[in-house]
């Protein structure tokens, strides 16, 4: 397991989509901090939209004003992102996989998103915890700003 420096960078947003724009910037000035190279940022930024994104439209179906959080993690080798959220309980590892259906035919609508996800991290975890969702994401990188050959 990956020693983590201490302190993580946390952002707490609306669930707003509008919000998603406070969290582009801080990942950014995160991975800048972190001499993330620019590949990995923004595999990085896709997942962090799409997780969040997701939350965002499909947790609290009922409405009403929320907030979400997001950790920011680094070590010398991995970044960690952790999603937290009081919606409804879903859990994207259990996800559909995208319907490939020909064009031609009606595709139903979802998964797309979370298998980009599942794509672009090295490690993906979800669990529940005091009403709360957390999606844990590992995304490895060399640390030095170049891109690792990893992924």
């Amino acid at each position: 397991m990956a020693q983590y420096y201490d302190p993580p960078t946390c952002f707490t947003i609306r669930n707003e989509i509008a919000e998603l724009a406070t969290l582009r910037v801080g990942l950014n000035r995160f991975c800048t901090a972190h001499a993330v190279a620019g590949k990995t940022v923004t595999q990085l930024q896709v997942v962090l939209d799409e997780i969040v994104s997701n939350i965002i439209k499909y947790a609290w179906p009922d409405g009403g004003k929320h907030e979400l959080s997001v950790r920011m993690s680094a070590s010398a080798k991995s970044i960690q992102m952790e999603v937290v959220d009081d919606g409804q309980a879903f859990d994207p590892l259990t996800a559909r996989a995208p319907d490939h259906t020909p064009p031609e035919r009606r595709r139903r609508p979802g998964g797309v998103g979370i298998h980009i996800t599942k794509q672009l991290v090295d490690d993906i975890s979800y669990f529940r915890d005091h009403g709360c969702n957390h999606i844990v994401l590992t995304k490895r990188y060399d640390g030095s700003g170049i891109q690792s050959q990893e992924n």
